[in-house]
């Protein structure tokens, strides 16, 4: 009996081992943060599934306050990004949201949901999700595509970014001098500014973003970061 338990138990273990070893993550940022006043830690994680589909997760944690953010999309020999499910979870002083947003093969719908019920929302196709467009800025400030135009599903809205280049600067990562590009978003209301700083000597991670909207501010700063060799080869 044990010389037919022994083998398949090691059978187990290889076959989980190979699990866990295509899972592992192609890039890990670790950032501060501050969210209306409240400090955070955020960590992002990009993750292959295998057959060109990946997975994008965002989670932010504080003493009172939690954001959880995932997206699930593909990329093909082409280039082309296809979304195909983004989860969002709040939690800030035990006041909880979360919703879902599940795109269709078509590329031409989207379904939001959340506890009210769904809604069905028309797309193009080439439309991203709220966390998947920002990896895509980095890709293209890699490829200096020079268009910096996005349009994607927020909640049941669709809306469009446009983001340009503004300077450069240094900034610091772990003791280290680095380059950096900034980028300002182009908004037409007066009362909203958002800033990102992009290093192009880390795989153009971003290093630092500022946003403030009617006297509040949220911000990010990277602190620590992993990305594996395939990363950089990933981003071209």
């Amino acid at each position: 009996m044990f010389k037919r338990i022994i083998p398949a138990l090691l059978l187990l273990v290889l076959l989980c081992a190979g699990r866990i070893q295509a899972a592992e993550a192609l890039l890990t940022t670790s950032y501060g943060a501050q969210y209306k006043g409240f400090d955070l830690t955020l960590v992002r994680t990009l993750k292959p599934l295998g057959n060109d589909r990946f997975v994008f997760e965002s989670n932010a944690r504080g003493s009172i306050a939690r954001i959880e953010e995932s997206s699930t999309f593909s990329r093909d020999a082409s280039g082309l990004w296809t979304p195909e499910l983004y989860r969002y979870s709040q939690s800030i002083l035990g006041i909880s949201k979360k919703y879902e947003l599940r795109f269709d093969t078509s590329g031409k719908k989207v379904t939001y949901s959340d506890k009210k019920g769904q809604q069905s929302i028309s797309i193009t196709p080439g439309t991203l999700d709220p966390l998947l467009y920002q990896l895509k800025l980095q890709q293209d400030l890699a490829r200096q595509t020079g268009d910096y135009r996005y349009r994607f599903v927020s909640r049941s809205k669709l809306k469009d970014y446009r983001f340009d280049i503004a300077g450069k600067e240094k900034l610091k990562l772990e003791g280290k001098s680095s380059n950096t590009l900034r980028l300002s978003k182009q908004d037409n209301d007066a009362s909203q500014e958002t800033l990102l700083w992009f290093s192009p000597d880390n795989g153009y991670q971003l290093m630092r973003l500022r946003h403030t909207e009617d006297g509040d501010s949220y911000s990010i700063s990277l602190k620590a970061l992993q990305q594996s060799p395939a990363f950089i080869t990933w981003l071209q």
